[in-house]
């Protein structure tokens, strides 16, 4: 039987990460906030698998000093080295050793900057579903009361106010239309960022669209408290260069850090942040479908078993 390798033979999952590669599906959509979801993954998917590219870098790395031999078909500890030779080896062995240390040390950079891309993701998601509710909200009533007005101009007026109103252009249409959703901003309360940590930094927003946690569905406390942890951690590596600062540990107590202490991430800490995005992401989409369609309390993330949501590949 003959293998082969080479595009035809990539797999759904494999193909859909190539075509991403090779162009964002973000670049082609609407900013107007509807695509906040889809967004989200895509994003999520990106900083993953750009950390998963480094990692596999490294783990390539690790044999370099192997593959210059076999290149070059001479060892790096032979008695008779041309220089050029000793000396790319030698460069081959520090990236080779560097490789292997970084590895050794799991990767804490790379596993940091995924996380604040993720929690990054998370909170542009919840804020562009607020801000995009709020702004269908203000056209839904626009379109109503435009509705409404017309029709109850048409019942109670002559037959000279009917045709002066069919006669109406849409220019005049438009900035009738335009006034009203300026009122309607002024009326309509502005869309909650998220603010705080831990599942609390999202949900007024999600409550002010209706998607609040429901109550039968509560979020588990040991989620909420990753979560809180994670967004505390993204104000210490964004904010504070990675040192664990009073107000840090304020706002998540569970973190094992001192003041002043400087934070690494591990690759089994970074499973346990990135399941707590991935599950609690999943479970505020899942919030609308429960109401939109009859599906059972099974077809939800399963909220007690969150921190089994991480990709296959951390």
């Amino acid at each position: 039987m003959i293998h082969r390798v080479g595009a035809d033979q990539v797999g759904e999952f494999a193909r859909l990460q190539l075509e991403a590669a090779r162009r964002d599906p973000r670049l082609d959509r609407s900013p107007d906030g509807e695509t906040a979801i889809a967004d989200f993954w895509d994003a999520v998917e990106e900083a993953e698998r750009v950390r998963d590219l480094g990692l596999w870098g490294l783990h390539e790395l690790t044999h370099a000093l192997e593959r210059e031999e076999d290149r070059l078909g001479v060892k790096h500890d032979a008695d008779d080295l041309t220089r050029d030779a000793a000396t790319t080896l030698q460069a081959a062995y520090e990236r080779a050793e560097m490789a292997k240390a970084e590895l050794a040390n799991d990767s804490p950079h790379a596993n940091a900057q995924a996380l604040v891309s993720l929690n990054s993701a998370l909170d542009a998601m919840v804020e562009n579903l607020a801000k995009s509710w709020r702004a269908f909200r203000i056209r839904h009533a626009a379109t109503e009361m435009m509705k409404n007005a017309r029709e109850e101009m048409t019942k109670h007026t002559n037959e000279a106010g009917r045709q002066f109103l069919a006669d109406l252009d849409h220019q005049t249409l438009a900035l009738l239309d335009e006034h009203m959703r300026g009122r309607l901003e002024e009326v309509i309360p502005e869309a909650h960022v998220p603010r705080g940590a831990g599942a609390k930094r999202y949900e007024k927003s999600l409550k002010q669209i209706g998607w609040a946690a429901p109550p039968d569905r509560p979020i588990p406390p040991d989620l909420d408290a990753t979560l809180r942890e994670l967004n505390s951690l993204r104000d210490v590596w964004v904010h504070r260069a990675g040192r664990v600062d009073p107000p840090a540990l304020k706002k998540a107590p569970t973190l094992k850090y001192k003041p002043g202490q400087f934070v690494r991430i591990s690759r089994s800490d970074y499973r346990r942040y990135s399941a707590a995005v991935r599950c609690y992401a999943e479970e505020i989409t899942f919030r609308p479908i429960r109401g939109w369609a009859q599906v059972s309390e099974d077809s939800g993330p399963d909220l007690l078993r969150w921190d089994t949501y991480a990709s296959v590949n951390t």
